[in-house]
């Protein structure tokens, strides 16, 4: 739920709360009130029915009733509601009355006094259609006040909020910010400046150390390889030919390692900029023409479905990613197993057979994560893989059905 809605529904509820809360007091308060004032009015009608009565006078109370009665004087007035039927009106009307019994020169009167009033029902229609229209009146404008002025105070947190969406600490451009009156944003504002800068600023010194650590361990790994080249070529003995050997094939397989990490640092930078219409069929066929042997040495049967499709992207990184499925099929596909390969406009689908995996498969896109069973993997292939489709806005997914590793990448 977005923020202006949510505090727009705590506003009304809240307001909900305290209106309903306010008009039961307000309808106890007003009843108590109004009791009191009625009793004050007839005991006072009361006690001047007395004096009048003492002194012999005539009564001229309308609704005033005087009954010598042989019944004792009461200690306290009786107060009550009755029902009077309103000829005028044509129906009964609520009144409120007086009674007590009191001893005049020695004669016991019974005096009834009463007067009219609203009833308690029409209090509290009046009541609750009252607060009911502040209920209304309060909501809505309440809504339409919280609404434009918390939009207006929220402006520039939602600025923000997009530009950092937008952001990237690759991006050469700095952050940029909107400043707000408030206190709280304003602070804020500031926070994230300073965090994006000081984080550029790390990106880039990594970045600078990762580009430089990639090219200076080139050299010497070049002549490692060709000093082992060259003591290959010598008479040696073949305890000495099997070192030379594995030392080869450390420095190769690091070689690999340093071309693949200085890869994946290009494409952390955006530096692979030459977009272009790059046909895939192509690419995928001479693929599989350069590994047809390799396949056929594995006794690994290949199942093709091309079809033509055309993306818009870098046809180096298009040409590094369907090598890369195309060596991760070969290398982990069973000896005699089967290996399926679609291409479409839509998509491309490459299925290997063999054993399941023995780790989390949420892992097999994650740098360095690879089988226990290939020592020989860098474990950059697919990370590389994963890097070029987010490059391209395109979708990879990985799944294990019927004892096939199928790899499918979507394109947007």
């Amino acid at each position: 739920m977005k923020l202006l809605y949510r505090t727009t529904r705590d506003f009304l509820v809240a307001t909900a709360v305290i209106l309903l809360i306010t008009g039961i007091g307000l309808y106890l308060y007003l009843q108590k009130e109004v009791n009191d004032e009625m009793n004050e009015q007839l005991a006072f009608q009361a006690e001047l029915i007395s004096k009048q009565l003492e002194t012999g006078q005539s009564l001229a109370y309308p609704f005033a009733q005087v009954t010598p009665t042989n019944l004792p004087a009461t200690p306290e007035p009786v107060y009550g509601d009755t029902l009077i039927y309103d000829v005028v009106q044509k129906k009964k009307e609520e009144y409120h009355y007086f009674s007590e019994v009191r001893n005049i020169n020695g004669q016991h009167y019974q005096i009834r006094v009463m007067t009219s009033h609203i009833g308690w029902d029409k209090y509290y229609q009046t009541i609750f259609f009252t607060l009911l229209t502040a209920i209304f009146l309060l909501a809505a404008s309440g809504v339409v006040i919280t609404y434009f002025s918390n939009k207006k105070l929220w402006k520039p947190f939602f600025q923000n909020l997009q530009s950092m969406r937008n952001y990237s600490i690759s991006d050469p451009q700095h952050l940029q910010l909107y400043d707000s009156p408030i206190a709280e944003f304003s602070e804020l504002r500031k926070t994230l400046k300073d965090l994006t800068e000081r984080s550029h600023r790390e990106y880039m010194a990594l970045r600078e150390f990762t580009e430089n650590a990639s090219h200076e361990i080139q050299t010497p790994l070049s002549i490692i390889q060709s000093k082992l080249d060259r003591l290959s070529q010598l008479e040696i003995t073949e305890e000495m030919a099997r070192y030379i050997v594995q030392a080869k094939s450390g420095a190769d397989r690091l070689s690999k390692m340093n071309k693949n990490l200085l890869l994946l640092a290009k494409l952390d930078n955006n530096a692979f900029e030459d977009r272009q219409k790059v046909p895939l069929q192509e690419l995928l066929q001479h693929q599989l023409d350069i590994m047809a042997d390799l396949y056929t040495a594995r006794e690994i049967t290949v199942t093709t479905h091309i079809q033509a499709a055309e993306v818009i992207a870098a046809p180096y990184l298009c040409e590094i990613m369907l090598s890369n499925l195309a060596f991760n099929a070969l290398r982990y596909t069973s000896q005699g197993g089967k290996v399926s390969i679609e291409l479409s406009a839509q998509q491309l689908t490459m299925a290997n057979q063999a054993p399941p995996l023995d780790f989390d498969p949420e892992l097999l896109f994650d740098r360095f994560k690879k089988s226990s069973k290939n020592s020989q993997s860098t474990g950059l292939g697919l990370a590389i893989v994963k890097q070029i489709c987010e490059q391209n806005g395109w979708q990879i997914s990985y799944a294990y059905v019927a004892g096939m590793h199928t790899f499918t990448i979507i394109f947007q």
